[in-house]
């Protein structure tokens, strides 16, 4: 977008009667306000990208280890851990539903 300065100097130079002086006003308070939203959508922006950059440099070598860790475990697991654990999951799963359905959310 060009900047106000240059918008105002370029209305300026057009000459306009009383009821596009109303006009014109709107316009140029309209590009105005454009611009200063794109502005402040441009910082959000960038704020936005570098609070993610920073967070997944802080956090993505923890996390790389407990999944290091997590799958060394999996080359020792034997059938009766994996059903332990699917019912362990399944009865998590019923006791979420169960407190779920009794707070009447489904």
């Amino acid at each position: 977008m060009t900047s106000i300065g240059a918008i105002i100097e370029q209305e300026k130079a057009v000459s306009y009667d009383q009821r596009n002086k109303q006009l014109f006003s709107f316009y140029t308070l309209t590009l105005i306000a454009q611009e200063q939203a794109s502005r402040r959508l441009k910082k959000r922006a960038g704020i936005s990208l570098l609070l993610i950059v920073s967070f997944l440099l802080l956090f993505l070598a923890p996390i790389s280890s407990l999944i290091e860790g997590f799958v060394a475990s999996l080359s020792t697991l034997d059938i009766i851990d994996i059903f332990k654990l699917g019912v362990l999951n399944y009865g998590l799963v019923f006791i979420f539903y169960k407190f779920l359905k009794k707070r009447s959310i489904f």
